[in-house]
């Protein structure tokens, strides 16, 4: 043990810093240098960014037309502002029924950001194109497969609302009234109660209403 200590003072003894900083100092310098260099560069760049996304948030706000969303998501693309004025345009082409626009916008939506939060709003858009255009069979499987992908998601009740719609329009008022009444006990925050209440109370008067089939004849 005291030979080890005795070891290593003798090289603090030796140890000469005049001579360690004339043959290593230059490098140690360049090193110094280039690590604030580095340092310096990456928080600026940080700045930079920060910078450019307040002012891609604040031409975001300011947007009304689709000319500037879409410049505003090629300009910014892969971030979370861009993928803000996507869906934004995608609901201004759907507004002004340019329901084909409206389509690519939410399709390009999907594959850029395909974990997005509101992914689930493109993929209603995309149903909701089609309904509006009277695929309805198109729309419910549409609906239908955003429910079986995510039952428990923000969006699940507005496509049980959609499945229910379609299915009304293609003419099975009995299965519609069954939708529309599963649509009133999942929404717990009541959001489409109103809606689905009172196209389940019209089909309950249309089918009672409506002549019961008449028997089959025995041959």
């Amino acid at each position: 043990m005291t030979e080890i200590n005795k070891i290593k003072f003798s090289d603090f003894e030796q140890f000469e810093p005049d001579l360690f900083w004339q043959a290593h100092g230059r490098k140690i310098i360049w090193v110094t240098a280039i690590a604030l260099a580095i340092g310096l560069i990456a928080y600026l760049w940080q700045q930079q960014r920060l910078q450019e996304a307040d002012a891609a948030a604040a031409k975001l706000s300011q947007a009304n037309d689709a000319a500037t969303l879409q410049q505003i998501a090629q300009n910014y693309s892969g971030s979370d502002v861009a993928a803000a004025a996507l869906l934004r345009l995608a609901d201004v082409h759907f507004r002004e029924s340019r329901y084909p626009d409206a389509a690519a916008a939410y399709q390009q939506f999907l594959e850029k950001h395909p974990k997005h939060f509101l992914a689930d709003s493109a993929r209603l858009g995309l149903a909701a194109i089609q309904e509006t255009t009277g695929n309805f069979d198109g729309a419910r499987q549409l609906y239908s497969q955003l429910v079986s992908a995510n039952p428990n998601g923000y969006a699940v009740v507005a496509a049980k609302l959609g499945m229910a719609r379609c299915t009304e329009l293609l003419g099975q008022p009995n299965e519609a009234r069954q939708a529309y009444n599963e649509v009133m006990a999942s929404d717990k925050a009541g959001t489409w109660q109103g809606e689905a209440f009172y196209r389940w109370t019209v089909l309950g008067r249309l089918t009672a209403k409506s002549p019961a089939p008449a028997p089959s004849q025995k041959p």
